[in-house]
C-alpha cells in the first residue's frame, strides 16, 4: 500500500507541475499541442480540443508541449512576459502545493514537535550538574520536560532549581543574566529513529529502531556521543555496534562531507506531540517555511556545484525519490505530506536552475528578449540547449547510476 502511495504521490508532484504549465499557456493563448504524464511510449493517447492527452510507460517525469516562442519561434510575436509567464507556471505551481500541503499539516493535521526529557546529557553544563541528573523543577515550577525547564527559566533568569542525582535531591542556586535556557542539552537514548534512504549508515545496514552501542569500541551512552564520534572521526570509517531484535550486530559506515561536516545520515528517536496553528497563523507559517526551504535548497545547490561529487552524493532519482516517500509513509501521512512538500519544493527548485531545455533556461531567454528588444538567435539557442542538454544527461545519468548501484549493492548486502 505505501509503494502504489509513494508512486502516486511523485504523480501528484508531476502532475501539479505540468497543469501549471498548461493552464497558462491556455490562458495566455499559446496553443499547446500536448500534455504527457510520463514519457513515451504512451499507452493512453485522446485529442480533445485540438490537444493530445497522453500516458506515457515510463512514469518519470511529464512534459506540455507548447511553442514558448525562443529563438524566434511561430509564437514570437506573443509577448515576451506572457510567454515568461508559460515558462515559470510550473515551478510556480509546486510552490503553491507546497504551500497548500504545509497549510494542512500546519493548520489541521498537526506539526510534530520533538519532546525532550530533563535528564542531563552533557557534563560542561552551566549548572554544575551531571549527566544523568533529573532537573525536578526551576522556582518551583515543574519541569517534565526540557521545553518546561527552558520555560521556567526564561521566566525566572534567577532562582532556585531542584534535582535528582544519584546521591538523592539537591537545590542549586542559579544567576543567568541574560535569561533564556543556557543550563544543559538533554539525554537522547542512543536509538535510531530514522535512517535516512540514501545516506551512509542506511546503505551500510543501520535501520530504524537501532540501539547503538559502541563506536569504533567506545561505548556510547547517549546520542551526543555517537555525534561526537562522527564529528571527530575525520572521515574515516566507523565501526557502530548496535542491537537490533536481541542480536548484537556491527556496521562499517564512511561519513560522508557535505558543506564540510561529516554526516552518516541517522535522526534519534524521540518522543514527537501534534501541534496545530490557528488558520492564519498557519497559513503565514506555510508561506514562510516554503521560501525558506527554497532559499535553502538554491543555497545548497550555489554552495555544492564546486564540489560535484558533494551534489552527485545528496541527489537522488527517482528510485530514490519513490522509496524515500514509501519510507515515509511508514512513519505516517503528517511526514508522508512533509516529504511531498519537500520533494514538490526541490522539483520546482531544479526546474528553475538556468539551464538551456529547463523552465529556468527558457525564462532566462524570455527575459533577455525583454531586455534586449529581440530574441535569442535560433542557432544560440539551439547551441545553448544542446549544451545544456548534454549537461543534464550526464547529470541525469550519474544519479540514475547512483540509483541503480544503490538497490544493487543494498541487495548484496
Amino acid at each position: 500500500m505505501t509503494i502504489l502511495l509513494a508512486v502516486l504521490g511523485l504523480q501528484a508532484i508531476i502532475l501539479v507541475h505540468e497543469t501549471g504549465h498548461f493552464l497558462a499557456a491556455r490562458m495566455v493563448g499559446l496553443p499547446v499541442e500536448r500534455f504527457s504524464l510520463g514519457f513515451p511510449p504512451f499507452i493512453f493517447r485522446r485529442t480533445r480540443g485540438g490537444i493530445e492527452y497522453c500516458i506515457g510507460a515510463i512514469p518519470l517525469g511529464g512534459f506540455v508541449k507548447v511553442d514558448l516562442g525562443t529563438g524566434g519561434g511561430s509564437r514570437s510575436n506573443t509577448h515576451w512576459a506572457a510567454r515568461l509567464l508559460a515558462a515559470l507556471s510550473g515551478p510556480l505551481a509546486n510552490l503553491l502545493m507546497t504551500i497548500v500541503i504545509l497549510f494542512a499539516i500546519y493548520g489541521f493535521i498537526g506539526q510534530e514537535i520533538a519532546v525532550y526529557s530533563n535528564i542531563v546529557g552533557n557534563a560542561d553544563n552551566a549548572l554544575g550538574l551531571a549527566p544523568g541528573d533529573t532537573v525536578i523543577s526551576v522556582s518551583g515550577t515543574a519541569t517534565p520536560t526540557y521545553e518546561d525547564f527552558a520555560r521556567a527559566m526564561d521566566r525566572n533568569p534567577q532562582g532556585t532549581l531542584l534535582a535528582g542525582t544519584r546521591s538523592g535531591r539537591i537545590e542549586v542556586e542559579y544567576s543567568f543574566e541574560s535569561g533564556g535556557a543556557p543550563g544543559f542539552i538533554p539525554h537522547i537514548p542512543p536509538v535510531i529513529g530514522e535512517s535516512i534512504l540514501g545516506m551512509p549508515a542506511y546503505e551500510a545496514g543501520l535501520r530504524t529502531g537501532d540501539s547503538l552501542l559502541a563506536v569504533n569500541g567506545e561505548p556510547v551512552a547517549g546520542w551526543a556521543d555517537l555525534l561526537d564520534a562522527v564529528d571527530s572521526g575525520s572521515g574515516d570509517s566507523l565501526a557502530i555496534e548496535f542491537i537490533r531484535d536481541g542480536r548484537r550486530m556491527t556496521a562499517s559506515v564512511k561519513p560522508v562531507t557535505v558543506e564540510g561536516n561529516p554526516l552518516i545520515g541517522v535522526v534519534a528517536e524521540t518522543t514527537t506531540r501534534r501541534q496545530t496553528h490557528p488558520l492564519l497563523r498557519a497559513m503565514g507559517y506555510s508561506v514562510a517555511s516554503a521560501i525558506g526551504g527554497a532559499a535553502g535548497i538554491f543555497g545548497t545547490i550555489l554552495s555544492v556545484f564546486s564540489r560535484p561529487g558533494e551534489l552527485v552524493q545528496m541527489s537522488g532519482g527517482p528510485v530514490y525519490i519513490a522509496e524515500t516517500l514509501n519510507q515515509q509513509a511508514g512513519f505516517g501521512l503528517a511526514r508522508f505530506l512533509d516529504t511531498m512538500a519537500a520533494l514538490s519544493l526541490a522539483i520546482m527548485c531544479f526546474n528553475l536552475l538556468p539551464i538551456p531545455v529547463l523552465d529556468g533556461g527558457h525564462a532566462v531567454f524570455l527575459i533577455f528578449e525583454g531586455i534586449a528588444g529581440k530574441p535569442v538567435s535560433k542557432k544560440g539557442v539551439a547551441v545553448a540547449q544542446n549544451v545544456g542538454m548534454l549537461v543534464l544527461m550526464l547529470l541525469l545519468g550519474l544519479i540514475l547510476w547512483k540509483d541503480l548501484t544503490r538497490v544493487l549493492l543494498r541487495v548484496r548486502l
